[in-house]
């Protein structure tokens, strides 16, 4: 039987990463269409909203995501 914390954990951190995974293929698709036909200006704005996906995917990983882990990471630092 399974933690029902942990599988609650598991669903946040999927839907933020399906999250920062949407938003990034978004930047590509705007990239992409301003490379094909639109301009500059739109292939910027894809790179930009590129970023905002991969800076959503990339926090999702590096930040903890519970109180438990942050009084955790707080009392390893502690002991430190």
């Amino acid at each position: 039987m399974s933690n029902p914390s942990s599988e609650n954990k598991a669903q946040k951190l999927n839907k933020r990463l399906r999250a920062g995974l949407i938003v990034m293929y978004f930047g590509l698709g705007i990239n992409l269409f301003g490379f094909a036909s639109i301009g500059d200006l739109f292939e910027g704005l894809g790179l930009l909203i590129m970023a905002l996906g991969i800076g959503i995917i990339t926090a999702d990983y590096v930040y903890p995501n519970t109180g438990e882990e942050i009084t955790k990471a707080v009392e390893n630092f502690e002991e430190s």
